[in-house]
């Protein structure tokens, strides 16, 4: 989301460089493969007054831009004591989160109410956020640029999609049931399981899966062998023909997603760890069915919403797995309205990322740049 909004801000302000700060690693190796002369990825420093002072004082940031619910107290309050504007975009409010907020109120709202812009994604939330005692005037509706589709739609397959498919022994109409950022062994074995099942009626529908975290590549592939099924792994050459694959690399998801007939969202069964949920917007924006689980939590309200629309389906298990995946496949038609209701009910996000970038630009006393030809002159 941050690379994003980064690359918008930039077409209007060319000029403008970046110190982007990362809590991930699997983030962190994303962002260095965009690292430029004006994008700098750290891993993010510890927010302890010391360390802060000095990092600001070394850099002089012209503003502070924290992304979602990244509030970082010692960066806030020095940035404030030496006025440089404070935004946090595409604020996220989790229950959780709000239930403590309300608990501390007395805490929290000065210290929200020091921030120059919080940009929240629906009325909704900014009817969440006054109720804890922020200022209207600081609260300023965007939508949400994770679920910007204008982005998203630009990706392309991988440049040897083909090369792979024919390497593991597929055909480029072979059908592909997709599980995007999985997270915990037990969602990934509901899954294989139920794939092995489909596998009964559609013989040549494909499985590809991309572990959230890649360094999970051999625990996944032993899942596989464990059923005695052949895997290969993408960040590795293909040796043999494979039944299923697995998307071990960084960065390559949107890419993928367009290879994919029907996709799963991981971390959404509930299974262990996998809670919450991941970003379902890239495959529907792309024109794929989205599966999710009933743990979607860290995308409200905007999951209530989709499902209320039939903008996706919901699976609690193995067998409402396999009974989705086969009216998809054998219904085309439903596929299709799926994706169209979910996109139509995601439109109120659309254009999310360059209201950010405006409304950025008046918080730090920017002009409006247009880039545009040297021939025709600077405006």
């Amino acid at each position: 989301m941050a690379l994003k909004f980064i690359r918008q801000f930039r077409q209007h302000h060319p000029e403008a460089r970046f110190l982007l700060s990362i809590t991930t690693t699997t983030a962190l190796e994303i962002a260095k493969k965009q690292a430029s002369d004006w994008l700098e990825p750290v891993a993010n420093p510890v927010d302890f007054f010391l360390i802060t002072n000095s990092i600001i004082r070394k850099f002089q940031p012209s503003a502070l831009i924290m992304v979602e619910g990244d509030v970082w107290i010692q960066r806030l309050l020095r940035c404030k004591k030496l006025a440089i504007p404070i935004a946090i975009i595409t604020t996220r409010l989790s229950p959780r989160s709000e239930m403590r907020f309300r608990k501390f109120r007395w805490i929290i709202a000065p210290l929200l109410n020091a921030i120059d812009l919080i940009g929240v994604p629906t009325l909704k939330d900014q009817k969440r956020w006054i109720s804890l005692g922020v200022d209207p005037s600081h609260l300023k509706i965007t939508g949400n640029i994770k679920f910007d589709q204008e982005v998203v739609r630009s990706a392309n397959p991988p440049v040897n999609a083909s090369e792979i498919f024919s390497s593991l022994g597929w055909q480029a109409d072979d059908p592909v049931l997709f599980a995007g950022s999985t997270y915990d062994l037990g969602e990934e074995e509901v899954l294989v399981t139920a794939w092995i099942k489909l596998r009964q009626r559609f013989p040549n529908l494909r499985f590809i899966i991309a572990p959230r975290h890649a360094e999970r590549r051999q625990e996944v592939a032993s899942l596989f062998e464990k059923y005695g099924i052949n895997v290969s792994l993408r960040s590795r050459p293909i040796a043999n023909v494979a039944e299923a694959f697995i998307l071990d690399t960084t960065g390559e998801l949107s890419s993928w997603y367009c290879l994919a007939t029907i996709v799963f969202i991981g971390k959404s069964l509930g299974m262990g760890s996998a809670r919450g949920g991941q970003n379902p917007v890239e495959p529907l924006a792309l024109g794929r069915p989205v599966l999710v689980g009933p743990f979607m939590g860290n995308f409200e309200p905007m999951i209530s919403e989709l499902l209320a629309a039939e903008g996706v389906l919901e699976v609690k298990n193995a067998e409402e797995i396999v009974a989705a995946t086969e009216r998809l496949l054998l219904h085309s038609e439903v596929a299709l309205k799926l994706v169209e209701n979910g996109n139509n009910a995601l439109k109120i996000h659309q254009g999310a990322t360059e209201r950010t970038c405006f409304l950025i630009e008046v918080a730090c006393n920017l002009v409006l740049k247009t880039v545009v030809p040297r021939s025709q002159g600077n405006s």
